[in-house]
């Protein structure tokens, strides 16, 4: 009897441990399961709501599109990279353990053209005689100013002789400078696209006319804005 009552009880603790066993598999599985529905759920809701912006920014695209013509303003949408370029990205990030940015798929973080448009009063010149380390872009106040590769805010402040000035970092050595502007419209931190407006060109600082002081710097060093663009376009 003492032996059948042990084994009874041996059987029945070793049955409520494997109940407990499965019942914890099982309720884990059952968590997750109801987790992953919740994600999906989730994913479905930002799809949607991914769809909705894109169909509403290729409406945004054709007006600013036909106001830029109607205005005389040379400007262009940056492209939206393709599903198999991200893809390919998100690959390349995934093998190597980078971040993903978004330079990387659009390369737009390479300064091209001018930031605003008007007469070119000053050219760049490296002469130590007239050195002149951007180009002068002379315009009205208030004309917008655009950024010519997308990046950080470096600076945005007064400068005593620059005036009123933007300083973007697009990269660890290269940087775009604006200076002379009326009014700054990003602050520092700000992260910014190409094509975005940055500010409004103005007269300020040391300067004669109303325009606008443009420079690219590599390494703190100034370079011919051309340059960059050059080079961009050899890339390409």
């Amino acid at each position: 009897m003492l032996w059948a009552v042990v084994a009874t009880v041996a059987l029945l603790v070793v049955g409520i441990v494997l109940f407990f066993v499965f019942y914890g598999r099982m309720a884990s599985r059952a968590a997750t399961t109801e987790r992953v529905m919740a994600e999906n759920q989730m994913l479905l809701r930002y799809r949607y709501k991914v769809l909705l912006l894109e169909e509403n920014l290729n409406e945004v695209r054709d007006v600013v599109t036909r106001l830029t013509r109607l205005a005389g303003v040379e400007y262009q949408f940056p492209d939206m990279p393709s599903d198999s370029a991200i893809s390919e990205a998100v690959g390349d990030a995934s093998r190597s353990n980078d971040t993903l940015l978004l330079g990387s798929l659009t390369r737009h973080d390479m300064p091209v053209g001018l930031p605003v448009k008007g007469y070119v009063s000053q050219q760049f010149s490296a002469n130590p005689s007239k050195y002149h380390p951007g180009v002068d872009i002379a315009c009205a106040v208030g004309t917008p100013v655009q950024a010519t590769a997308s990046g950080d805010v470096a600076f945005a402040g007064f400068d005593s002789a620059y005036g009123e000035m933007v300083v973007i970092r697009h990269n660890d050595s290269l940087t775009t400078v604006y200076g002379h502007n009326d009014t700054l419209l990003v602050q520092r931190g700000q992260k910014v696209m190409q094509g975005g407006t940055i500010a409004l060109s103005g007269n300020t600082g040391v300067s004669t006319a109303p325009h606008l002081h443009y420079e690219v710097r590599l390494n703190g060093q100034s370079i011919k804005p051309w340059e960059r663009s050059d080079d961009k376009e050899n890339n390409h």
